[in-house]
């Protein structure tokens, strides 16, 4: 399956996103940061639909260090 990843650049950031994805209904979850990616912050939110990462990422609703596209068991950065 694959999936997104959005990872923070501390827990501050990710907590906070995690309250405003809850606020808009979104369908998220929040997950460990796999060490492949980044050792800044343990936790990242996963998020299945592309329309969810293209609404967060196209209207700057969240303080994120990166999206990561989870694609046949690798990671490929999609936003900076």
């Amino acid at each position: 399956m694959n999936y997104y990843i959005i990872v923070f650049k501390n827990t501050y950031d990710a907590m906070a996103a995690e309250k405003k994805l809850k606020e808009l209904n979104f369908n998220f979850k929040i997950m460990p940061t796999p060490t492949a990616i980044t050792m800044s912050c343990g936790i990242c939110v996963g998020v299945v639909e592309k329309e969810d990462i293209d609404l967060i990422t196209n209207n700057h609703m969240l303080e994120y260090k990166n999206v990561y596209l989870r694609e046949n068991g690798g990671y490929i950065l999609v936003e900076k």
